[in-house]
């Protein structure tokens, strides 16, 4: 699944607004294998009011940092809707998603500005699509421009100001065999990974009804004021992280699959290593990480010979949930931004042998010390830090879904048979996501294309990891 975004972006049709809602009518990609249209937009309001005193969400420095980033999914589920039945069925998401929205409203708002979402109901808009083939044409294999057609228009890029974007879409589509993919395009300012899936999450269970109109969910407030913990401030905004659409050309994707098998048989080995020395155990996220890291550390190498040995180090930064470490702990259904970024970094001084037990080390190292919640200036200049050694490729991001509920969103057909995420267009990343057995991990990798030819012919990728393999649909 790699693939060049050349003209990612560019969309051959008409924008219209309807409904408040910005869209793009007749888009399709005309091809061999796909023909998506969209049939219907409209939007969806929370079912109960947002009351007054709740419509102000105030957002804290974490959610300021990643405002101007939207989160694209989608999910595949191969249960056979008949055409005659579509209406039925997404006139049920409609009606869920709406009862949904009254618990996570801040998704149903708009931002005022960078310090808070009006929350007064504006909606998310809800698109429908038919998709004019077989739903293996997209997942055998997967192809990330015809995954894009999935996913609605990220408002990100759209023409409109930004009090008026959407902060969350939605896009179902029917395939041709009766399959469906639902795709869906998220603020980050408003939520990170674990309030994303449990979103859909729950959006699952109150369309099969496992939640009723009468229940708290899990007897919380989902929406908290986290601007005690993470004070919002007035910062420039060269510490915003952003995407950059402008400089996609030479940007790639690769989805890569590494083995259970032998990603369970390393990680085995590497926890009698590091058992000597009694630290933490490895888990799946952290052998894959050094696996990664090790081949972006050999490219970071090769690049450092070539400028006069001017590069001295290269880290990793990558995320941690913080909800379960925080006193009290809050509950993985929570809203916002509520994890911090972590550094674990690795010397250019010397041509040492890359061995994964030492990369691992490193890793589980900055989760140990990445558990105390940082002050706002101390977290501010870290992340000034890492947007300095990002740009000139002195580290690569990682971020990971693994453990959170990415294939437990059933809207009453089954659970996905597989989910992915969207094109980000955040140079030197990595996502890591669960397989849907749980068992292996998936990395979706966003790098130059140059970067991109080398990493992929790095030994422990090689050896490890396959590239794009076909997702199989059971009838």
């Amino acid at each position: 699944m790699a693939v060049i975004l050349k003209n990612f972006f560019r969309m051959t049709a008409s924008t219209l607004v309807t409904n408040n809602v910005q869209i793009f009518t007749k888009r399709s990609i005309k091809s061999a294998t796909s023909d998506v249209q969209i049939i219907s937009t409209e939007v969806i309001k929370p079912s109960s009011p947002t009351p007054k005193h709740l419509r102000t969400y105030k957002l804290s420095l974490l959610d300021q940092l990643f405002s101007k980033i939207y989160v694209p999914l989608v999910f595949f589920y191969s249960a056979n809707c008949k055409h005659q039945y579509f209406s039925k069925k997404s006139d049920l998401l409609k009606q869920s998603l709406a009862k949904t929205l009254t618990h996570y409203y801040p998704f149903a708002g708009r931002l005022i500005d960078s310090f808070s979402v009006d929350c007064s109901d504006h909606g998310a808009a809800f698109i429908e699509a038919n998709v004019g083939c077989d739903i293996s044409k997209f997942l055998q294999p997967p192809d990330m421009e015809l995954l894009q057609q999935l996913i609605p228009p990220s408002p990100q890029l759209s023409n409109l100001d930004v009090s008026e974007r959407e902060l969350l879409a939605v896009q179902v589509n029917l395939f041709s065999g009766g399959e469906m993919a639902i795709g869906v395009c998220f603020s980050h300012g408003v939520a990170d990974g674990s309030a994303i899936f449990n979103f859909m999450k729950t959006w699952g269970e109150i369309t099969r009804g496992v939640i009723n109109d009468n229940d708290n969910i899990c007897n919380n407030n989902v929406v908290l004021d986290c601007t005690s913990l993470f004070p919002p401030v007035n910062f420039p905004k060269p510490y915003q992280i952003v995407t950059s659409p402008q400089s996609s050309g030479n940007i790639v994707f690769k989805r890569l699959l590494f083995d259970s098998k032998k990603i369970a048989a390393l990680k085995e080995k590497v926890n009698k290593e590091i058992g000597k020395f009694n630290e933490l155990q490895a888990t799946r996220f952290g052998v894959v990480s050094a696996l990664i890291w090790g081949a972006f550390i050999a490219i970071a190498r090769e690049r450092k010979r070539a400028i006069d040995n001017k590069l001295y180090s290269h880290a990793i930064y990558y995320t941690m949930n913080l909800r379960n470490k925080l006193n009290p702990p809050m509950i993985p259904q929570c809203m916002g931004n509520i994890y911090r970024l972590v550094r674990a970094e690795w010397s250019l001084a010397k041509d040492d042998a890359i061995e994964e037990t030492s990369l691992l080390r490193e890793v589980i190292k900055a989760k140990r010390m990445g558990r105390e919640v940082m002050h706002n200036n101390e977290y501010l200049g870290f992340i000034k830090d890492m947007k300095e050694t990002w740009e000139d490729s002195r580290s690569f991001g990682l971020t990971s879904v693994v453990g959170l509920p990415c294939y437990e969103v059933d809207f009453g057909w089954g659970k996905p048979v597989w989910f992915s995420v969207g094109p980000l267009l955040l140079i030197d990343l990595a996502i890591l996501t669960s397989t849907s057995d749980g068992e292996g991990i998936e990395a979706l990798m966003v790098m130059f294309k140059e970067d991109m030819d080398k990493f992929e012919q790095e030994p422990s990728i090689m050896a490890y990891a396959s590239s794009n393999p076909s997702i199989f649909i059971g009838k």
